[in-house]
């Protein structure tokens, strides 16, 4: 009766954490109407060393219960900043590049002190190309996951300094 009890209590555990996995979801079609995805390079002009991309996804009919949440582009993921303006709704995913020119490379491990740590990729839950994004949303507390293949590049854009936007 002790083995009964114990592979049952297993067997619910192992439904339970794969019904855990099957809540993601790649969908082909969102429940509201996208604009024209917008790709938009930067570069900050007075070192060359921070640049980045930001990726622009108007929304014209957001119905209620969803919530647009994060982007991967790249193998960097970034949360997705919403601006309202009157009728006009669009996110924001702002990815940052910063090259690591100034690592110090020594025998002795006091002088490479300084350095910063590498930045790992991200792994998204579904495969995509370098020029898709994978955009996260949520209806009704469910993750879904839907590919963004038509981004379209913009004119790149050359900063005198970091913006506190991309800080």
């Amino acid at each position: 009766m002790k083995y009964f009890v114990k592979f049952l209590v297993l067997g619910i555990l192992v439904l339970g954490y794969s019904a855990c996995g099957s809540s993601q979801k790649l969908v082909d079609k969102l429940p509201f109407t996208p604009g024209e995805v917008k790709l938009e390079p930067w570069t900050v002009k007075h070192n060359n060393r921070q640049h980045g991309v930001n990726i622009y996804i108007p929304v014209q009919d957001n119905p209620a219960g969803v919530v647009l949440d994060s982007l991967y582009y790249q193998g960097k993921a970034a949360a997705l900043e919403s601006i309202k303006k009157d009728s006009y709704h669009v996110y924001i995913g702002r990815f940052v590049d910063n090259n690591a020119s100034n690592v110090i490379l020594h025998a002795d491990p006091k002088k490479e002190f300084g350095n910063s740590p590498t930045s790992s990729k991200v792994i998204p839950p579904f495969a995509i190309a370098d020029h898709e994004a994978l955009l996260k949303y949520t209806i009704d507390g469910k993750a879904r996951y839907y590919k963004l293949t038509n981004l379209i590049p913009a004119t790149a854009i050359y900063y005198k300094e970091l913006p506190p936007s991309l800080k």
